[in-house]
């Protein structure tokens, strides 16, 4: 199970243009009150209120389920291709998952930062995606996350062992900000990456815990 906490409504405007097609996850985001139907459906009049269009929202079982989000995707082909910002409300993983699910030309944006990991198990396969940081950088790196998938987790351009685009760790696997490059010419969003980013803040990532919820979840 994955927990995660809203970002602040303003750090969210900031990133969205155009409008908005609004993602959601049934599972852990609707556990954690961050991403499920209600808070989906909030988020919606939300940002009526601020005069930007919603072409359309969906809540997916999982949005970690990288072939449920690609059908989900064919399945609001129309809507999509009205929207220049899809706003995901679930974990790091889930934002990856749309940012590998849509075209690059469509911008995707994190609403929520990630908390907290607990073990869910019999699943074939996993990649992992995301590292719980607990201060997701998504919204700068266009939906790819430096932390994890850079195996030195840098977050200013890669480093002086990238070698024909990919890793020097791994010549197998594309460099990481490579693809951040790439994606953010397609969007016209360089100014994010040209910016210096700030050590990051490792205090809000939980250490190793049982973690219990408290109150009802009406």
């Amino acid at each position: 199970m994955i927990v995660s906490k809203q970002k602040d409504l303003d750090d969210i405007l900031k990133k969205i243009r155009g409008s908005v097609f609004i993602f959601g996850c049934g599972i852990c985001s609707d556990t954690s009150r961050t991403g499920g139907l209600k808070e989906v459906e909030a988020m919606k009049r939300i940002l009526a209120d601020e005069n930007i269009a919603v072409e359309g929202t969906y809540v997916i079982d999982a949005m970690c389920h990288l072939q449920k989000v690609r059908k989900a995707a064919r399945d609001n082909k129309e809507s999509l291709s009205k929207s220049q910002t899809v706003l995901v409300l679930s974990c790091g993983s889930g934002v990856q998952s749309a940012v590998m699910a849509l075209p690059a030309h469509i911008k995707v944006v994190s609403g929520v930062d990630t908390m907290f990991l607990g073990n869910i198990e019999n699943l074939s396969s996993l990649k992992e995606m995301c590292s719980l940081c607990g201060n997701c950088v998504l919204n700068e790196t266009g939906g790819i996350c430096p932390v994890t998938l850079c195996p030195k987790g840098l977050l200013n351009g890669p480093c002086g062992g990238m070698k024909n685009y990919k890793c020097e760790i791994d010549e197998n696997m594309d460099c990481a900000w490579v693809k951040i490059y790439e994606r953010s010419v397609v969007q016209n969003t360089l100014e994010d990456i040209k910016k210096t980013a700030k050590p990051k803040d490792y205090s809000v990532k939980k250490p190793a815990a049982t973690l219990k919820f408290t109150g009802s979840h009406k």
